[in-house]
């Protein structure tokens, strides 16, 4: 058995939904303000930001859960899980993130002139803020032991 197997804890399936559900709720909270900062002189804007919003919380819900247990199941000593994880972590997130928020924007501003630029820069601003709170979510879940099982030897 590899070494660091031995140390490895068993995550239960009910920390993975909290965490899904604790970032979907800041996340959705950022996305609403972002796209509502961005589309405000429009004058739907609510209206797009509510639906980005909705939109990404229920599909990234899903999408979330698949990257938790991926990144559960790359091998890494958990006794010494570093912050480089966490930013290796908030990156992957950051690209299924963006690339599903830009499909999301483009499909409800399909009816606008500048629908690729707006859409952009939903994108671009998200990358930005939400790497951050991405990573600080995942540094506040480390030191959480919800959902944590250690294995007796």
């Amino acid at each position: 058995m590899p070494e660091n197997k031995i140390n490895k804890p068993v995550i239960l399936y009910k920390r993975h939904i909290a965490k899904a559900i604790t970032w979907r709720v800041f996340s959705f909270i950022t996305t609403f303000v972002l796209v509502l900062l961005i589309f405000h002189k429009e004058e739907n804007a609510t209206d797009i930001a509510s639906g980005i919003a909705i939109g990404e919380f229920f599909l990234k819900l899903l999408l979330y859960l698949v990257h938790e247990r991926i990144w559960y199941h790359i091998n890494f000593d958990f006794d010494i899980v570093s912050r480089v994880r966490h930013l290796a972590k908030s990156v992957t997130w950051r690209i299924v993130g963006s690339f599903t928020t830009f499909g999301l924007a483009l499909f409800l501003t399909k009816n606008h002139p500048e629908m690729a630029s707006m859409a952009t820069k939903v994108v671009v601003a998200e990358l930005f803020v939400k790497l951050l709170v991405y990573y600080w979510h995942e540094r506040i879940w480390y030191h959480l032991k919800y959902g944590v099982m250690h294995k007796k030897q």
